[in-house]
């Protein structure tokens, strides 16, 4: 299953990189996680980085940092993997906002488990999460999210 669609240029102009919010990217395997900070770089709209280690600790870690201003994290469902469940990644999302009160946090999750829709939106009603994505994460949302993400960064009206 591909979760990434086919990517547009990069944004481009006078002072771009500049304003460009730090996304990090954080997967199920650290081959995926590459993958998806190329892709959110080839994407553009973003100063990817790739946080090869799933591990609580270490995402916050490396999150802060990094000082992301957004965080993209991957749930797996998989039968027997409960530390990349929606809770986990809540605890994970929490713990980052903490430490980065603005950081945006993004959960992307494999279509095919509406059991745990439920849990999604109530993580975002609850605001423990900005939003999800179920299924393959397409350029235009993961620019709707770099977008807000960059608007509420200091400055963000002028970036």
């Amino acid at each position: 299953m591909s979760l990434f669609r086919k990517r547009e240029p990069p944004a481009s102009g006078p002072g771009a990189e500049q304003a460009l919010p730090r996304a990090a990217a954080c997967f199920t395997t650290p081959a995926m996680t590459r993958r998806a900070a190329d892709w959110l770089g080839n994407l553009g709209g973003c100063r990817p980085l790739g946080i090869l280690s799933d591990d609580y600790d270490d995402v916050v870690w490396q999150c802060t940092a990094e000082r992301a201003d957004l965080l993209l994290l991957e749930l797996d469902f998989s039968n027997g993997v409960e530390d990349k469940d929606v809770s986990s990644r809540c605890d994970i999302a929490i713990e980052v906002r903490r430490k980065l009160p603005d950081c945006r946090v993004y959960l992307v999750c494999e279509d095919g488990h509406p059991e745990r829709l439920a849990a999604l939106e109530k993580a975002a009603e609850l605001k423990l999460i900005d939003g999800y994505c179920l299924g393959a994460l397409t350029d235009r949302q993961a620019r709707a999210w770099l977008r807000e993400t960059a608007e509420t960064m200091p400055g963000g009206s002028a970036r």
